[in-house]
């Protein structure tokens, strides 16, 4: 299990410092409680090398749907997690998250269960930084931007 930071709200200066599962939890609690959909940037706290520096976790919680979104990035590459399409959906269909109030564009189909997307931090977090296996994961449309 390492520290992790977690960057989410824009009144604050500095980033909660996250140890344990229930504080993690007490995140995004306090996030599902909040209005829309809103990304949590999970870092390593104290990364000992190049590779856990690059590692991140953007967790997107849409508390009052039930759902949220996961965006992995690492030395290999940006993925998101994947959901299976619904009847409604259009492929090329952006949903919208904010982090910090600013605007970040998801693709529709990386909409998850809430609770995947809770299982997931947790496993980010007890495997070191890496990928979670839990979710299924996606490379990013085309219309993404290729640096995060």
């Amino acid at each position: 299990m390492v520290a992790l930071t977690a960057s989410f709200d824009a009144d604050s200066e500095q980033a909660t410092t996250v140890e344990t599962a229930a504080e993690l939890d007490a995140v995004l609690d306090t996030v599902a409680g909040w209005e829309g959909r809103i990304i949590v940037q999970l870092r390593i706290a104290r990364p000992v090398d190049t590779t856990a520096r690059r590692l991140g976790l953007y967790v997107g919680v849409h508390g009052t749907a039930g759902t949220g979104t996961l965006l992995h990035t690492s030395p290999a590459g940006v993925v998101f997690s994947k959901a299976t399409p619904g009847p409604d959906w259009i492929p090329a269909e952006r949903i919208l998250y904010y982090y910090l109030n600013n605007d970040t564009e998801y693709p529709q189909d990386s909409e998850i269960p809430l609770d995947t997307v809770r299982s997931a931090t947790h496993e980010y977090m007890n495997n070191g930084g890496h990928r979670p296996d839990g979710p299924t994961w996606q490379s990013p449309p085309e219309w993404y931007p290729t640096a995060h």
